[in-house]
């Protein structure tokens, strides 16, 4: 009976842990206003205001002296011992050679990219709204602009809706043969990823990082 309430426990945790969703905010006018939402805690990344910018440089500098202090009073015998400790990268270099070692890389690439493929396919995008204003010195200069920014964006939008779930998106381009009015660039994106599927790809690629470490670890 103990274990039956143990195995409801954890499948209403997991769909609990489905029905979190991490939002993104991002709007771009003059300045990018970036703003993440998990449940109903609103976190503000940017802009960030000058006085948290200043607090965060400070410790970064405290820490640095802190750490360059305790190298300094580590004995000569300890900083010894420490240099002779080969890294993993040269253990198993020196047991599968380079080429070993670069077809290591190869498969650990191919999880990693594996891994944001499964994660990049759940992000669902809710808005995405484009605009771009073109100006100029004269007509041709703009209609060149025009055309590179076409063959560019338009492209780039499509591989993203086709990697995504993209149920609204407009993009806006147009020409403005006035010289006087500078080029506009103004974007609204609402992005949002469910945790459950960050959780699960990435227990996927660790079980193949962890099972690609042990059979290059220990085989001969």
């Amino acid at each position: 009976m103990v274990f039956l309430y143990i195995i409801l426990g954890i499948l209403l945790l997991i769909f609990l842990i489905s029905l979190i969703r991490v939002r993104v905010f991002a709007l771009y006018s003059q300045d990018l206003t970036l703003t993440l939402k998990i449940l109903f805690f609103k976190i503000k990344i940017l802009p960030q205001p000058e006085e948290k910018k200043e607090k965060e440089k400070k410790p970064k500098k405290e820490k640095k002296e802190k750490k360059k202090k305790k190298e300094e009073e580590k004995p000569e015998k300890e900083k010894k011992e420490e240099k002779k400790k080969p890294s993993l990268i040269a253990e198993l270099k020196d047991k599968h050679g380079v080429t070993g070692l670069i077809e290591l890389f190869r498969s650990a690439a191919n999880i990693a990219t594996g891994m944001l493929k499964g994660i990049i396919s759940h992000v669902v995008f809710e808005k995405l709204d484009v605009g771009i204003m073109l100006s100029g010195e004269d007509a041709a200069s703009v209609a060149l602009t025009y055309g590179k920014v076409c063959s560019a964006l338009y492209p780039a939008i499509n591989i993203l809706a086709s990697a995504t779930v993209c149920r609204d998106y407009n993009i806006s381009i147009e020409p403005v043969f006035d010289p006087e009015k500078p080029t506009e660039v103004y974007a609204d994106v609402h992005v949002y990823l469910r945790i459950i599927f960050v959780l699960g790809a990435a227990l996927k690629a660790g079980f193949r990082f962890l099972f690609l470490f042990l059979k290059a670890k220990f085989k001969k």
